[in-house]
């Protein structure tokens, strides 16, 4: 089937799409761009897939929608738009090019507009997406790191010169769970909320940055426990319980503090610590936790909630908040009171 074909079968519905499902997330060759990443009657350096499928079946089919070379056109982005389709795929084999590609088209944005747009964090958003991609894959996390702190110091940079921009990251969040949509999600919130508490350049900076790689150690997880729809067994909890020394060992050896700052690896070690001092993995009580412990661990817990999972619809916003206030481990709250009471106040300001 060619690509002019299956335009003409998305015209006349005889063929529907879907969205990948969770268990091909990380097995299928393909990997989702959003529509908003592609730059608008410019030429597009590799090829784009449509996840379909045929009108009375069932098998799930990527053919060929926009081929090397040809122009991005308004008019397509309108027809997807109107059938409920927001990505498009491209074969993963082609990520060097698509990064490639999403930069020149953010320098294109920078060159353009002195504000920051929803436009603009869009494709931030996709270029760190395909960025982490890239060094969580990587046998080293040197060149990846020192490649996503780059692009968390523009983030922090845009958003510090154009405060009004803040509102915005709520507008490009992923709204899908796995591995890489949770770690950019939570980078842009942390960062956009360490500028709320008026932190540094370089505080945000790094706490974004910790966002990024705080659950790497997921990646040694096997992928039928992450993406298992039932309760854990005894032995699958420990499993996941162990991410984050697992993590905290992987950055430690495959990066060095040339590129990694020291609050990252106390992160990416400590996310899981509760202020009552009942997590894990060294159930340290809130005195003896890094001061960014307790925001770490009650982001990562908020965007969690807030996004759609395997088992279960996302949570609103407040509906969020409200279990994290009513959480409590055996000796009190597991999330820190005051920044809880810092974070509504983040919330309600947006």
């Amino acid at each position: 089937m060619d690509e002019n074909s299956i335009r003409d079968k998305l015209l006349t519905s005889e063929i529907k799409t879907v969205h990948r499902s969770w268990s091909d997330a990380q097995s299928s060759p393909f990997t989702p761009i959003n529509l908003s990443a592609l730059i608008p009657k410019n030429r597009i350096s590799f090829n784009l897939y449509i996840k379909v499928v045929q009108k009375g079946g069932q098998d799930v089919a990527y053919p060929l929608f926009l081929k090397e070379g040809e122009a991005w056109e308004r008019q397509w982005q309108d027809l997807l738009t109107q059938k409920g389709i927001d990505r498009l795929y491209f074969l993963t084999e082609d990520l060097e090019r698509v990064i490639g590609y999403l930069n020149n088209y953010l320098q294109m944005l920078k060159y353009k507009r002195a504000k920051v747009t929803p436009e603009l964090l869009a494709v931030f958003s996709e270029q760190l997406n395909y960025s982490i991609r890239r060094a969580y894959q990587s046998p080293r996390f040197g060149p990846g790191v020192q490649k996503a702190q780059g692009l968390v110091e523009d983030l922090t940079e845009s958003l510090q010169q154009d405060p009004a921009a803040v509102k915005l990251v709520w507008k490009v969040l992923y709204h899908n769970f796995n591995l890489y949509t949770h770690s950019i999600n939570l980078c842009l919130i942390g960062t956009a909320f360490m500028l709320f508490l008026k932190k540094s350049a370089r505080e945000c900076r790094d706490l974004g940055l910790a966002g990024l790689f705080h659950d790497i150690g997921m990646t040694r997880i096997p992928q039928e426990i992450i993406l298992k729809d039932g309760p854990l067994t005894p032995g699958e909890r420990a499993e996941v319980n162990h991410h984050p020394a697992m993590g905290h060992r992987l950055l430690s050896k495959g990066t060095s503090l040339a590129y990694l700052p020291n609050e990252v690896l106390r992160l990416s070690l400590e996310h899981h610590e509760n202020a009552d001092g009942s997590g894990y993995p060294l159930g340290l009580p809130l005195n003896r936790q890094h001061p960014w412990t307790r925001i770490m661990r009650l982001l990562d817990t908020y965007e969690a909630l807030t996004v759609t999972r395997p088992y279960r619809a996302a949570y609103k916003p407040f509906e969020a908040v409200r279990i994290l206030q009513e959480a409590r481990g055996p000796r009190g709250p597991i999330y820190d009171p005051q920044t809880l009471k810092q974070f509504i106040a983040f919330l309600i300001k947006e």
